[in-house]
């Protein structure tokens, strides 16, 4: 425990400014990072692990080819039906390769926050279906359901701007986004524990870059999904309007993805992952860190009720921007 503490606090995980929660008076604040592991571990008492049939390697290799091929499995509708499933009541899961490189986790969510993203999501206007802020040309390749993304990114120049959809909504936009930080901390604590690295990568010098662009009313732009620089909400879908495969090409593949169902109650839609073979249930109530950028998944059908979700996204244009400015700057020297 001491040595993931250590780690945690020498990779700058934590530092006595990004604590989650007050320091006790006296109390040095190393303890209170310990105090905080050790309550995520217990929360998580008894997680199951399962193998994955494809390693990190190969699918960051995979990821690799050509933009819009898609494994050959995905062409095998019929081969879903073979593929491990696994039901939420199985609790926390997590899937490593043979390498036990992280692939996937689930974990559990406070059920008020979920009350909480379902009633502020009830305050957004409607948009037509298939609408799409990704950056792809399709708009209807992941499916007829609504989708709007909230987002800072570098997709289209050469600074950080936040997304189209985010400033189309405004207010009501950046009202949800405050009604759910809470939520957003909450993912994004469960990967500062899970895998600090990542956690760093997004909070560390990326946000600093970032924070040095301003938007036009003066704000200084910083990631709106918690660690993630963004969220996809997706609402709408039901047995008449399902998920496409597809991958999400503009992620970055070094990060996970967070994906969040929420609702009134939903039959089936479980997450399908094509490359690894298997069909992750979600109720209402779980997350699932996963690689959207390099793992072909949809929503199986949803046979009953309408399944709401978020997505906790960070595109790799953000980092290809830093890596221009880092680089400008050591040319000045």
């Amino acid at each position: 425990m001491e040595k993931r503490v250590a780690h945690l606090i020498a990779i700058k995980a934590f530092t006595r400014q990004s604590l989650p929660v007050p320091i006790p008076r006296r109390a040095p604040w190393e303890s209170v990072v310990k105090v905080l592991l050790e309550k995520w571990e217990s929360e998580r008492t008894g997680y199951l692990t399962v193998p994955s049939p494809i390693s990190f390697e190969d699918l960051l290799q995979r990821s690799r080819q050509t933009r819009g091929i898609f494994p050959l499995i995905a062409e095998q509708r019929a081969a879903v039906k073979s593929f491990a499933y696994y039901p939420s009541s199985l609790g926390p899961l997590q899937i490593r390769d043979a390498k036990g490189v992280i692939l996937g986790y689930r974990f559990k969510i406070p059920s008020h926050l979920l009350g909480t993203l379902s009633t502020s999501s009830q305050t957004l206007d409607s948009h037509s279906t298939g609408t799409s802020g990704g950056g792809g040309g399709d708009r209807l390749a992941r499916g007829l359901y609504e989708s709007r993304h909230y987002s800072v990114w570098a997709d289209y120049g050469k600074k950080y701007v936040e997304s189209q959809e985010l400033l189309r909504d405004g207010e009501k936009g950046r009202e949800w986004l405050r009604d759910n930080q809470e939520l957003f901390d909450y993912c994004s604590n469960q990967l500062r524990f899970l895998c600090p690295e990542q956690y760093v990568r997004m909070t560390g010098n990326v946000a600093k870059d970032m924070a040095k662009t301003r938007s036009a009313d003066g704000r200084k732009l910083r990631p709106l999904g918690g660690a993630w620089h963004g969220v996809c909400l997706n609402q709408g879908i039901d047995s008449e309007s399902g998920s496409r495969c597809h991958q999400d090409w503009l992620d970055d593949k070094w990060l996970f993805n967070c994906v969040v169902p929420f609702g009134n109650g939903f039959k089936e839609g479980e997450l399908v992952l094509w490359q690894m073979k298997m069909r992750i249930e979600l109720e209402i109530g779980d997350g699932f860190f996963f690689y959207g950028s390099m793992v072909a998944h949809e929503v199986a059908a949803v046979t009953a009720g309408v399944r709401n979700s978020i997505d906790l996204f960070t595109h790799v244009s953000n980092y290809q921007l830093l890596a221009k400015h880092q680089k400008a700057a050591a040319n000045k020297v």
